[in-house]
This record gives C-alpha cells, structure tokens and sequence, in this order.
C-alpha cells in the first residue's frame, strides 16, 4: 500500500493512553476516564482554576500530538496547544493549571476503525451518547474488495503489538451517521477548544472497488456535516500525513494542518518544505519524531523547534514517532522567554534568523557561522559570546 497512508494512520492508535478511556461494560452510556470514573458530556463550562499563573511569554509554542495526558498533567510544563482523543472536565482543569492558555482539540478519524475492543468501545460509546437506539460498527460501514474482504492499512503488527486498521466506507450511510455524531459529541464538550481529524487523505489506497472520485466525494459529505455540526466555529485542525498537498481539496474544511514525521525517513519531508508551509494562512504543527527509533536526534529537535520559530502560525511537538506519539518530553529551549518577535526572519550565511525582545533565534539547515553586536549567551551550551558557529542540520536560541 501506499508509505504515506500507513504511517499517517499511526497518530491515533494508542487511544488507550491518548484519549484517557478506558471502557470495560461491553456498551457503556457516557464515557470513563482511565480511573473508571464516569465523565457525562455537559453543557456546564469547565470551572478555570483559581488566580491560574499566567505564562510570560508566547514563543516557544509547544505541541503534543496524540498525548500521553497524564505524563503532560504530572509535568507540570506549560504545553500550549494538546490534541488527543478525549479530555474529561478534570484533566482539561489540570492542564489549564500547566497553562491557562492552552489549546485542548480531541478526535479521532472518519476513515478507519482500529481492530481493537477498547477502541472500538470508546468511538461507539461517545458517537451513542444520548441515543435512544444504540449504533454498533457493522461489516457494511467497512471497505471491502472484490472478493468481499475488508481492506485494511497493513498496520498489524506482532513487533509493536497493534492490531489491523481497517478502511471505512465513507458512502455507506450508518458510518457517515456514526462518525459525525462522534463528532457532534466531542465538539459539544465544553473542554474542547476543537477537533482533530486523523488520517485525512484525497485519494483511497486500500481497495480499488471504491475510485478516487467516490472517495473524495463522500469524504467531502462527511466534513460537510462536522462543519454544519461545529456551530461555535472551534478549531479544526487536520493530519496531513507529509504535506498540505495531499489534503489540499479539503482546504475549505480545516484551520490547521499536522505535518507528521517531519524531516523524518518515513514521510520524507524536507525543511524547505516546512518552511514553505507557514507562508499561508492556515497553522501548521511541525510533528518531529525519533523515526520510530526511541533515539533522541537534539539537534534535529533544535532545527525543527527553531523552524517554528520563524513565523507566528506555526508550533512544534517532537516524540518518538508514528506508533507511538505524545512523550512528554521537554527541553531547556523550551523553557526560554523569547518576548515578542521584533521583526520577519531574514536569511544570513545560508541560515534563517529571527530576532525577539530578549534574543535571536537561529535556524540552520545548512550550518553557519554568525557574529552579533552584542553579548548573547547559547541556550544549549551556555556559552557566551558575540560570534557563533551553528553545525548543519541544528537550531539555536541566543539570549541577551
């Protein structure tokens, strides 16, 4: 199948620990948090912690895609924007107490279904909430070939221990209710400054029973609805996979886009790309990650965090990768109080430098070596100096 579609699927399935849900009644009534307690969709807006602290500075902007929530709630670290498959009332409390600021967006998809009881528990109790007549994922939803088997991603794994994704119909009428009432739920939460949509794609690449025309037409129904169903006009932010070119005839229905395995092997993105992306009107989240790997590249995460940089739509998260996103991991660089951006980038010896109130931002595909007129100190190094060399494929962050 095609590379692109298997690993962007990869941003949704560990729902066990990113949507917080764990359900054990075979059809529950309302949703259950990892401690069993029963959290009721509700009007009643979220109470904002008493005198919350206010953050000093908007620059870095920090991202969890697919978040280990209970990690970021035991960090205390103020993420900026969270994305995940649910959040109850208390955990959005907690991380509001991290940041009082922060962007909640929770979703799942509208193109596949993870062979998995607890998932498939979570998406069907959330979509049945408040029906009177109960909805179950039947074999007409899912995609099936000429021989009337169902199409799947080629995402099971013994190594990982993940299960099958499978293809959904997006023509068959019970999932297109099925999906969008899931939607219509998450976006009444209160809690939920918006959605997010996984796996979004223009093309299908799992059964060619279903031409590309049908699929894009019956997906564009689908978001149709999610639009007419978000009345209060919240976010709604996409998973491009690699680039805005693969979702573009979606453009009307999203805010913002992922751009997942940034610079990564897999998707194969390069920083001229991700530099290109934030010359629009639309935010984009630069996802980098480890490949998968577990091994922390510092100066691939400085590059792609300094990328983000550059431009005021754009915000970073970086983790381990496509099976298993939203670490809570956190960096000195994140720590830093930029102040405001003085300036657009400009470009000097090959790399891309911004200047903010309290220092200068470096981005260097390439490497370069840059002097100032004044005394800064290296984030990363501690390092003080007027003149600095910036190794190819690495970010820096000088403060006066």
């Amino acid at each position: 199948m095609n590379k692109r579609a298997l690993i962007a699927v990869a941003v949704l399935i560990p729902l066990l620990v990113i949507g917080g849900i764990l359900l054990e009644e075979e059809t529950p009534s309302v949703p259950q948090d990892q401690t069993g307690e029963t959290e009721t969709p509700s009007e009643t807006p979220t109470e904002t912690p008493t005198e919350p602290p206010e953050p000093e500075s908007d620059y870095p902007k920090i991202a969890s895609w697919l978040a280990k929530k209970e990690e970021l709630i035991e960090s205390g670290k103020p993420y900026d924007l969270v994305m995940a498959g649910w959040f109850t009332a208390e955990e959005a409390e907690q991380l509001r107490e991290n940041n009082p600021d922060v962007i909640l967006l929770a979703g799942l998809t509208t193109t596949w279904v993870w062979d998995n009881p607890d998932w498939m528990s979570f998406l069907v109790t959330v979509a049945n909430y408040g029906m009177e007549t109960p909805v179950e994922i039947n074999e007409d939803m899912y995609l099936h070939d000429a021989e009337g088997e169902r199409c799947g991603f080629g995402w099971a794994s013994e190594e990982w221990n993940q299960e099958e994704i499978w293809a959904m119909d997006p023509r068959d009428p019970e999932w297109f209710d099925l999906i969008t009432t899931f939607y219509s739920v998450v976006l009444e939460q209160p809690q939920h400054d918006g959605i997010i949509v996984d796996m979004v794609v223009k093309k299908q690449y799992w059964c060619p029973e279903i031409s590309d025309e049908e699929w894009l037409e019956a997906t564009k129904d689908i978001y149709d609805t999610i639009v007419a169903l978000n009345t209060q006009n919240k976010l709604v932010i996409f998973n491009s996979g690699a680039r805005l070119s693969d979702i573009d005839a979606y453009g009307e229905y999203f805010d913002g886009y992922l751009m997942e395995n940034f610079m990564g092997d897999q998707l194969q993105t390069t920083y001229a790309e991700g530099l290109e992306a934030a010359d629009s009107d639309y935010l984009v989240i630069y996802g980098v990650d480890t490949d998968d790997t577990g091994i922390q590249d510092h100066a691939k995460m400085r590059l792609g965090l300094t990328l983000s940089l550059l431009n005021e739509n754009t915000y970073f998260t970086y983790d381990f990768g496509p099976r298993d996103h939203g670490q809570a991991w956190w960096y000195p660089e994140y720590d830093v109080e930029l102040g405001e951006p003085l300036g657009d980038y400009y470009e000097s010896d090959g790399a891309y430098i911004r200047e903010y109130e309290n220092g200068y931002v470096v981005s260097a595909p390439n490497g370069a070596t840059l002097s100032f007129d004044e005394l800064l100190t290296d984030v990363t190094s501690g390092v003080q100096g007027t003149s600095f060399t910036v190794e190819a494929g690495d970010g820096r962050i000088y403060l006066r």
